[in-house]
């Protein structure tokens, strides 16, 4: 037989009332004011309304949704004193409050009442099922009695999660105006909670962890040059099937084993969630390089394949380990995408053989990615997209983003800050509609350059897509390669950040950072992903692609697909094999001597100028 509460809230007779709308009107406006902001604002996600019997079970339930912030009404006396012997505080200030189905529901129709501006009873159950996220759990015996009180919840959207198995009549309930099931038995007892979440898209908010390291935006951008730990490999986000939310695994030696040096390095993120689509992975993933970079003594640069970490020796020192990351990125992703993300997974990967394997999976990814794009050109579009992501690491830097120019990390294209704005509406990503074209050689509109004056805070006031001459993008220090003029050959050198030698321009890879990675436009220079190698707009206004007269030769290789792509669409047969590198060329009048005896097109070309 089901005991029921009644000490709160009781009737005039006291009896329990078996209406909630009857039960609603015995909590006054400022109860109902004081105990119900926090689901309004957010500080509490949504309620539980607990059943049943198996008084074992109770105590681990209620601390995990206590844990998460969730409201829980114990609507049952056996299993009230179990908890209070199991150490668990109970009242309105610990969030665990002993009332009876009828009165928690009618608790919740109250703060409807109140804060929705409702009078009818059906705006009133919509504002309930919209707004006061709850379901109900029911532990143990699934008696009639049980399963007549779980159904009276039903029209407030809460659905039925039992850990015992339901007959299939009860397993054919619907909650009218809303989707997803209204009963689910069978549940695990360690997924029931997780299940209640995902089923109601609550969004939960997670503690950050302990760290021996402060964290904060103060230490964005911090340089880190004593280093405890170099990591250099392979960052990947993906939509995983098994995700078991806060699971950190580290796979492979931690800090304390001295990992300097390019140690290889991998980093798996797996999400899940009802409404996480593939679009977003990676928005998450780009995500990770702000997240981590408010680590005290942690740096992050780059992205993709291309992710370099590096962590302070005194951060090792005071007990900082790869299993902090994890933490820290579970708590902030859940926060920060907790719309669509309900479970987090993270694995971190030392070990050179599995980050190898991750290498080989997560390029997989990058191409499905990639080819997303295929087919669209910035002409065919209306929009183009702003990211003031790096702006930690680069004040004043910011990327405009079309189908043919992607960010400068590589890892941010049109498709992605489109995926990035619908998440996020307000945040670092921003819709342009393109308005008012000012030069189409160049790339510059007259509403791009206005949002870019807002958004460098007044530093620049105009941005060209499409040139490497006159008001060139600008670079923060995420990017893969560098393109710079070669003034004596009337062409440009692209070298990427393996090549560890003096460039044809007197520079090394150090020193051409230094002068395009601070956030400013360097005219003649250029900080850029591969990505934008493979677009027929690279800086086009001064003749594109077939001023490339110099790569290192991994680089080279690496591109020729592309690059032998676009050259046959010109009519250009070989033109890779006419661009040097440096197994033919480490100075400008070498450069000059290998175009001219390979018959390079740019010696045909106008002066760049």
């Amino acid at each position: 037989m089901v005991t029921l509460s009644s000490n709160l809230l009781p009737t005039d007779d006291g009896q329990a009332p078996m209406d909630p709308f009857s039960a609603a009107q015995r909590v006054d406006d400022a109860q109902a004011r004081r105990q119900g902001i926090g689901f309004v604002d957010g500080t509490s996600p949504g309620y539980v309304v607990l059943l049943g019997d198996d008084a074992a079970r109770a105590p681990g339930l209620v601390t995990s949704l206590a844990e998460r912030q969730m409201v829980v009404f114990v609507a049952e006396d056996a299993l009230v004193e179990p908890l209070r012997q199991a150490g668990i505080p109970l009242g309105w200030d610990t969030r665990v409050v002993p009332l009876d189905m009828i009165r928690a529901l009618g608790f919740v129709l109250r703060i409807a009442q109140v804060f929705g501006g409702a009078a009818d009873s059906p705006a009133v159950l919509q504002y309930a099922r919209e707004r006061l996220r709850g379901f109900t759990v029911l532990l143990g015996e699934p008696s009639p009695e049980r399963l007549t009180l779980a159904q009276s919840a039903l029209p407030l959207g809460c659905p039925l999660l039992s850990t015992a198995d339901l007959p299939p009549s009860v397993e054919g309930w619907s909650m009218e105006g809303l989707e997803g099931r209204a009963a689910i038995g069978g549940v695990g007892a360690s997924e029931i909670v997780q299940t209640g979440i995902e089923e109601r898209g609550l969004r939960v908010h997670v503690a950050l962890p302990e760290l021996p390291v402060e964290y904060g935006s103060d230490f964005a951008g911090e340089v880190v040059r004593d280093a405890g730990a170099d990591l250099y490999g392979v960052e990947l986000t993906m939509v995983g099937e098994e995700v078991v939310d806060g699971r950190v695994r580290l796979i492979g030696p931690d800090l304390e084993a001295g990992l300097t040096y390019r140690h290889p390095y991998g980093l798996l993120v797996e999400v899940s969630g009802h409404a996480m689509q593939p679009d977003f992975e990676s928005v998450l993933e780009r995500q990770i390089e702000t997240l981590l970079n408010d680590l005290h003594g942690v740096m992050h640069r780059g992205q993709r394949a291309n992710a370099h970490l590096r962590i302070s020796r005194e951060a090792v020192e005071r007990g900082f380990r790869l299993r902090h990351l994890g933490q820290l990125l579970h708590a902030r992703f859940h926060n920060e995408f907790g719309s669509v993300v309900s479970r987090v997974q993270i694995t971190v990967l030392t070990d050179p053989a599995e980050v190898e394997k991750l290498a080989a999976r997560a390029q997989a990814v990058y191409e499905r990615r990639d080819r997303r794009l295929a087919g669209l050109t910035d002409e065919t579009v209306d929009t183009f997209y702003t990211c003031t992501l790096c702006q930690s690491i680069a004040a004043g830097h910011l990327c405009v983003i079309s189908p043919e120019h992607p960010g400068v990390c590589g890892a941010q294209d049109w498709m992605d800050t489109r995926a990035a704005v619908s998440l996020r509406p307000v945040g670092p990503n921003r819709a342009v509609e393109k308005q008012g074209l000012l030069d189409a050689r160049l790339g510059q509109w007259e509403s791009i350059n206005r949002v870019v004056q807002q958004e460098s805070g007044g530093t620049r006031n105009a941005y060209s897509l499409y040139s490497l001459l006159d008001e060139p993008g600008s670079s923060c220090g995420d990017f893969e390669c560098i393109t710079a003029m070669l003034p004596s050959t009337g062409g440009v050198m692209v070298v990427d950040n393996t090549f560890a030698e003096t460039t044809p321009s007197g520079m090394d890879w150090g020193m051409l950072y230094e002068t395009v990675g601070g956030g400013l436009p360097a005219p003649g220079f250029l900080g850029h992903s591969k990505r934008l190698l493979h677009s027929g707009k690279f800086i086009s206004a001064e003749g594109g692609w077939r001023r490339i007269v110099w790569m290192n030769h991994s680089l080279r290789e690496e591109m020729r697909p592309e690059l032998e792509r676009l050259a046959a669409a010109e009519g250009l047969e070989g033109f890779v094999d006419k661009i040097a590198t440096e197994q033919e060329a480490l100075s400008e009048d070498a450069v000059l001597s290998y175009m001219e005896a390979a018959g390079h097109p740019a010696l045909g070309m106008d002066p760049m100028m």
